[in-house]
């Protein structure tokens, strides 16, 4: 049987990857069509969020840069890569060909099959707010849940945000509230946007927002 699902998450970059096995993991949350227990492959739903829970916690310890953290986020990257790709093998075998199923689980499908029935970009999130955290440095960010999103993206920006490159990815979330964004410089004003993810790729951008850190 030839594989439908991409399992190549070695090419991802790390925030890349981050966003992609959230999605994975989202799609596969109470997914009607693979019910637990996923027999044959030694997995489960929560030893699949606890892979990804440790690699998100690594990620964002690493942003740091150092050495040591960067180590463990890729220990970390390893072992959830691992994860969901023995789940990929058990999707496609339950699938037995159906790519409407395959289309749920989060994962991206050979550009020679039929994903979904619309390749249109995703619309910007709703209701999209920043409040100031409870620690210094820190904001907390929520949008409405955004149909067919498998997670969401947030950027940051401290100068003009129409400059496109002065963007910095600062976090992805597979959920759309209690969103926390940690490490910021207080006093520093800072903008912010947000997009939703599915298996098409990014969604459009909601309009930016600017915030004083307290």
């Amino acid at each position: 049987m030839q594989a439908k699902l991409i399992v190549t998450f070695d090419r991802l970059s790390a925030p890349d990857f981050l966003v992609k096995s959230g999605s994975i993991v989202n799609s596969m949350t109470g997914n009607s069509h693979y019910q637990e227990p996923w027999i044959g492959q030694g997995l489960t739903l929560d030893l699949l969020t606890a892979a990804y829970g440790n690699f998100q916690d690594a990620y964002h310890a690493s942003l740091t840069k150092d050495t040591l953290k960067i180590a463990q986020r890729d220990v970390a990257r390893i072992a959830l890569t691992d994860l969901i790709k023995r789940l990929a093998m058990y999707l496609e075998l339950i699938s037995n060909g159906d790519t409407a199923m395959l289309a749920t689980t989060g994962y991206d499908l050979r550009h020679d099959i039929v994903r979904n029935n619309s390749n249109d970009l995703l619309p910007a999130p709703a209701d999209f707010r920043v409040t100031h955290g409870q620690l210094s440095g820190s904001l907390n960010v929520q949008v409405a849940r955004l149909a067919n999103a498998g997670s969401y993206e947030i950027h940051v920006a401290k100068d003009d945000p129409k400059i496109e490159s002065n963007w910095q990815h600062a976090i992805s979330s597979v959920t759309s509230t209690h969103i926390v964004i940690t490490g910021l410089i207080p006093g520093q004003t800072y903008w912010l946007r947000v997009r939703g993810i599915d298996s098409n790729g990014g969604g459009v951008w909601s309009e930016p927002i600017s915030i004083i850190v307290v």
